[in-house]
């Protein structure tokens, strides 16, 4: 995912883990893809994509490998699959148009997103110790030293925060489905769970979210397979 998502999801999401007590391990896992040599480029420079590329099955996420394979049980036609690596470090456009650096863009170390059978799978990969956080809102200030504080190691290490099953609104652009959930680690929330454990709607939390996926520059694939 881009930049601004990367914000949304860094505070919406860990302030979710810290609220919900996640066990550390579960809250500290990394996708398999973090370490793939398919990350990278021959020189060894992150591998960026400037738009989806067409890839096999066997590189989904496992959720979504086992929606494919459902999808094949059921008789149904299998389904292109599609990825973009490293989304965040993607030319923007021209100058003029392009957004001002997020304060969270040096904390990520990496990110991805897959696409298939009008599902969206996406994150990145964050270290909190590299966040500026003197660019944060008080707000998301207050969030972050909130988090810290209950689990100060997370400053020195990688987490991996995204979202999993959103999909696209009739113009293509990525848009939260019901079935929407947010995923910090290997531990996923519901949008309904993480909104009432933090405070608020699941209609303000939608909101918040979909307001910044609505500043991505993210066209999703036109056909589904």
């Amino acid at each position: 995912m881009g930049k601004k998502i990367a914000v949304a999801l860094l505070i919406v999401a860990l302030a979710a883990a810290l609220v919900l007590g996640v066990m550390w391990q579960r809250l500290t896992a990394l996708p398999q893809w973090y370490e793939s040599p398919e990350m990278l480029s021959e020189e060894g420079a992150p591998q960026v994509d400037q738009g989806w590329v067409r890839v096999p099955l066997a590189e989904l996420p496992p959720r979504q490998r086992s929606m494919v394979k459902k999808r094949g049980e059921d008789g149904d036609q299998a389904a292109d699959a599609y990825q973009v690596r490293n989304p965040h470090l993607r030319r923007q456009g021209t100058a003029k148009r392009s957004a001002a650096p997020s304060a969270v863009a040096p904390a990520i170390r990496a990110s991805r997103a897959t696409y298939v059978d009008g599902q969206l799978d996406g994150g990145a990969v964050l270290n909190l110790g590299e966040l500026d956080v003197d660019e944060l809102s008080a707000k998301e200030q207050k969030a972050y030293r909130r988090l810290v504080e209950a689990f100060p190691a997370l400053t020195g290490r990688d987490v991996y925060v995204g979202l999993e099953g959103a999909g696209k609104d009739a113009e293509g652009k990525v848009a939260l489905l019901p079935d929407t959930k947010l995923r910090v680690g290997n531990s996923r929330y519901s949008l309904r769970k993480a909104a009432k454990r933090l405070g608020m709607s699941e209609a303000k939390l939608r909101a918040q979210i979909e307001r910044e996926l609505g500043r991505m520059s993210l066209e999703l694939p036109a056909a589904d397979g």
